[in-house]
């Protein structure tokens, strides 16, 4: 795949950059995907998904743009949502151009902490050109009772010592986090009952990084999967927002990890993969 990289912003002497990858065929559909990648906002890097995914999409005829944001705790969600509200407006200035796309029209695609940038991002957006969006397994409020309390799943873990965290964190912002090296602040802060304060310090800010009920009935058409035995992120969540967003499409999935399509292993990746294409072609056709 022919894949081209550019920067769209930069953070505090930080480049946030953008991938592309085009479509690989003729006649490419008139829809780009941004996709925001997981990583309880604390780790992960913008080309985690797997490439017989972005291989699907590319084959169906969708180019796929995955976008750089910085992390917490070196960055906070405001800057955070900040730094990808410009990529969406750099997108729109600058992508139908530099990509010789067909449409400037896109769908945000998120996976767990990506999901939820993108419904903040949507949730905020006037954009016409926003046509949907694509929520893997994601969440939309800050105000779950378990994010805030120990997580009894992940205090079967072997626990992360404090003192250790420190080394984790770094002086510079940065938006490239190796699970193998940032997932115990992650797993520290499930364990503690104190990942929110991670990325947002300052606990009055959290209402408004929630999306009401209200909020969802605005948003435009939203595919939404996630696992029924989601041990990370209650699937209550995927049903609320599937019965709150007019003209949402449920795909939920039996009794799987919370990050199901990561164990290219099970059949149950692909078969998503392949619900969500006929649902992005739907939205070519409106």
């Amino acid at each position: 795949m022919d894949v081209s990289t550019n920067t769209y912003f930069v953070y505090e002497g930080l480049p946030l950059q953008a991938a592309f990858y085009p479509a690989a065929v003729a006649s490419p559909k008139p829809l780009t995907l941004l996709y925001l990648h997981g990583g309880g906002l604390v780790f992960g890097d913008r080309d985690d998904l797997p490439d017989v995914y972005k291989q699907m999409l590319s084959d169906a005829g969708y180019s796929l743009l995955t976008i750089d944001y910085p992390l917490a705790p070196e960055a906070q969600l405001p800057e955070i949502l900040l730094c990808l509200q410009q990529a969406l407006v750099w997108f729109k200035e600058e992508g139908k151009d530099l990509f010789n796309l067909v449409s400037a029209d896109y769908v945000l695609f998120g996976r767990s902490a990506g999901a939820y940038l993108a419904f903040l991002l949507a949730a905020r957006s006037t954009d016409p050109n926003l046509k949907g969006l694509a929520s893997f397994y994601g969440y939309y409020s800050l105000d779950e009772p378990s994010f805030h309390q120990p997580s009894t799943y992940y205090n079967t873990f072997p626990k992360v010592p404090a003192a250790y965290l420190k080394k984790l964190i770094q002086k510079q912002p940065l938006a490239v986090g190796a699970v193998t090296e940032r997932f115990p602040l992650y797993l520290h802060a499930r364990q503690s009952g104190k990942w929110v304060p991670l990325f947002l310090e300052d606990k009055s800010k959290i209402a408004a990084f929630n999306l009401s009920d209200a909020d969802l009935q605005s948003l435009p058409p939203t595919f939404l999967t996630a696992s029924t035995a989601d041990q990370d992120v209650p699937y209550r969540f995927t049903q609320q927002a599937a019965q709150l967003i007019a003209g949402s499409s449920l795909h939920p999935v039996l009794g799987m990890p919370h990050d199901f399509d990561a164990d290219l292993a099970q059949p149950v990746g692909r078969r998503t993969y392949q619900q969500l294409i006929p649902w992005l072609d739907s939205l070519c056709d409106k």
